[in-house]
């Protein structure tokens, strides 16, 4: 296998990661984040956590932002980033609808304070979830994108919280008992790869490759295949037809 199939099959266990993460972090960030929002800016607010991401979603772009930055220790932030069309939201909520539309451009000393006081009392309410290590750095940073809504408005907008990755404890959740078998899914169809060997040939020839034509593998074996399915590489042997060989 080629560098690059291999990061690929890393980069979609790292990813598979997440994606087993993404409830825990939904169950630890959503209801403080609604909470802090109901406290500071009264109930009204509807949050919904749309990714969890190592790099900025692609949801971010083009969007104007304002940022709440938090040092956590001497060489590491907490980020907290709010978008424009958000702050649109929230303030049509807090301070009543009119027909300016917010623009960071010409951002009011009382509407700055409103948006960083509610950006610092999140933080110190998500800070109780954080273990910190006053002088490591912490170089995998998660951002948790929120689409927030309220109840007098039909735009949904975008904030998100970065955080170093390794200052979160996961909770271990305790083993118990399987309720089921292995059997219990002899039936079940899975789509699966099968790597039955490998070769290599010029571009311009897999062009020309059609339905019935034969490769030959340089690395193969009638008897063994490996079988891929998301993170699980299995080898097994099998007993092929010599008559169709």
């Amino acid at each position: 296998m080629g560098k690059k199939g291999f990061r690929g099959m890393i980069n979609s266990i790292f990813f598979d990661e997440l994606y087993k993460q993404f409830a825990w972090l939904d169950s630890v960030f959503t209801p403080v984040v609604k909470n802090c929002s109901s406290e500071f800016f009264f109930e009204g607010f509807e949050y919904k956590l749309m990714s969890v991401s190592t790099n900025m979603n692609v949801l971010s772009q083009n969007d104007t932002f304002f940022v709440t930055k938090v040092k956590i220790n001497a060489k590491n932030d907490v980020y907290i980033r709010i978008s424009q069309d958000a702050i649109n939201v929230i303030l049509d909520k807090v301070l009543g609808k009119n027909n300016r539309r917010f623009d960071l451009t010409e951002v009011t000393e009382l509407e700055a304070r409103i948006i960083t006081a509610f950006n610092d009392f999140l933080y110190e309410s998500l800070a109780s979830n954080f273990t910190i290590e006053p002088h490591r750095r912490y170089n995998e940073i998660l951002h948790l994108t929120y689409f927030v809504k309220s109840e007098i408005s039909d735009t949904a907008a975008k904030f998100i919280i970065s955080v170093p990755k390794d200052i979160l404890t996961p909770k271990e959740l305790e083993t118990k008992a399987p309720r089921f078998e292995d059997m219990d899914f002899a039936n079940c169809p899975v789509e699966v790869n099968l790597i039955l060997g490998t070769t290599t040939f010029p571009v311009a020839d897999i062009k020309r490759l059609d339905i019935g034509d034969i490769v030959v593998f340089e690395n193969s074996n009638s008897s063994e295949m490996t079988l891929l399915r998301e993170n699980i590489v299995q080898i097994f042997q099998v007993k092929p037809n010599i008559k169709i060989i």
